[in-house]
């Protein structure tokens, strides 16, 4: 054994371990894009006693905003009236049907969750003029946003 051998380092090589971590980093900055597309920051949610997070099992939803002056925004789209988010409604309700077996839609599976965040200052009748398009539409399960407060101030 020549003495030049035994001085050879083994060393590992990173470049495959580099790809993964960019494509794990793009991934994610695509997944928080298409999630802060939807929520529109402008809202300021209300405060209640109780709130719970959306359900970990739920998979299809769609996010409502309705700003204070009860216009409604669903990712890029603005709907300035209730009636005017009913076509839009109805088209995503009919894309849902469309992809789930008849036998599971039968069941209630497949449709998607409304999340209605509204902004604290806008009335209840602008909630509920939206609340009841949807379930007019067929979304049955409409979830309201609130933030948690606080009990100790």
């Amino acid at each position: 054994m020549s003495a030049s051998a035994s001085h050879d380092k083994c060393e590992p090589n990173l470049t495959p371990l580099l790809d993964v971590v960019l494509q794990l980093v793009m991934f994610f900055m695509l997944c928080a894009n298409f999630v802060m597309e939807s929520v529109n920051e402008d809202i300021v949610l209300p405060l209640a006693i109780e709130a719970r997070a959306l359900d970990k099992d739920v998979r299809d939803y769609m996010i409502l905003n309705i700003d204070a002056k009860g216009v409604t925004t669903v990712g890029p789209e603005v709907f300035e009236t209730p009636i005017k988010i009913q076509g839009f409604l109805k088209n995503q309700h009919d894309l849902d049907k469309a992809r789930t077996k008849p036998a599971e839609w039968e069941k209630g599976k497949g449709r998607s969750v409304v999340v209605l965040r509204a902004h604290k200052d806008c009335s209840y009748k602008q909630v509920d003029d939206v609340m009841n398009v949807c379930r007019k539409v067929g979304y049955n399960n409409i979830q309201l946003r609130a933030i948690k407060a606080n009990p100790r101030t």
